[in-house]
């Protein structure tokens, strides 16, 4: 029956993109060039995080993929502020089973972002079904969700004249239908320095932190995680990769525990752009 469940939940989620890439793709009956679909965007993202990432849980590897189709609908302000609605789903598990590492959370929603030159604020409200399908209970559930978040980066990797790439993101709101009510509170930062350039990849040892709370007291939530090492990274266009290991510490904060251990993981993500501006 979960099995079941999660297929028709990923129906419904690709019947919802497909609408969206059926509406970029239709032909318009005006013209356009100079038409209104000038100034849409049609964006997508996709990414997938795996690897070891809690000393806490030694022998875990963690699998994260996340998909998203976007419909800019109206932009102003020379396109710095924008307004989109969405469609997209994640998926995680791993290979231990714990109940938070193991769900899916199909989503529809609309956001409002504010562009800068080197990242974005974001404010967005969605419609979510989230499963926990590894659950010893049956651990399902759907609602709002809202949430405010950004992203930063800086010095790309991508640029042959930069020596210290980084990013940091954050992200606070209420955005798991299964923890009702639950204000949850995310940052990461990381700091890296190319040590040599190939042709393609670049040899960046790396810091990194990982901060995260919420207003429930749920022990994964509230920790901190620090560490670095050393990564591939190998930007290709709309490609990115990276391939990396490292040393890393974790504490959490309300159980009190801690543990060092090895991190390894390997990072891609992909965008795209369908139509209207930025499709050149």
């Amino acid at each position: 029956m979960k099995i079941v469940n999660m297929l028709a939940t990923l129906s419904l989620v690709s019947v919802a993109i497909s609408i969206l890439a059926t509406l970029a793709h239709c032909q318009s009956p005006y013209p356009v060039t100079g038409s209104v679909f000038d100034a849409m965007s049609f964006t997508g993202q996709a990414w997938t995080s795996n690897g070891v990432y809690s000393p806490l849980e030694p022998g875990n590897v963690l699998f994260q993929t996340y998909a998203e189709q976007t419909a800019s609908v109206f932009s102003t302000w020379h396109n710095s502020v924008t307004v989109v609605p969405y469609v997209a789903t994640s998926m995680t598990f791993d290979t231990k089973g714990y109940s938070w590492n193991n769900k899916i959370q199909p989503s529809m929603g609309i956001r409002v972002s504010k562009i800068f030159p080197h990242g974005v604020i974001s404010a967005g409200t969605a419609y979510m079904y989230e499963d926990r399908f590894q659950a010893s209970k049956a651990f399902k559930a759907s609602g709002r969700t809202d949430y405010v978040s950004c992203w930063f980066g800086w010095q790309t990797v991508s640029n042959d004249k930069n020596r210290f790439p980084g990013s940091t993101w954050a992200v606070i709101g209420h955005i798991s239908p299964v923890e009702r009510g639950n204000l949850i509170e995310q940052q990461y930062i990381t700091q890296g320095y190319v040590l040599h350039r190939f042709s393609r990849a670049s040899i960046v040892p790396y810091s990194e932190l990982t901060l995260g709370h919420d207003s429930q007291g749920l022990d994964w939530e509230n920790k901190v995680v620090s560490g670095g090492g050393v990564k591939v990274a190998v930007p290709m266009g709309n490609i990115y990769a990276d391939l990396g290991t490292g040393v890393m510490q974790e504490h959490r904060f309300n159980s009190g525990v801690s543990a060092t251990g090895l991190r390894v993981f390997l990072n891609v993500s992909y965008t795209w752009h369908l139509f209207g501006k930025g499709s050149n």
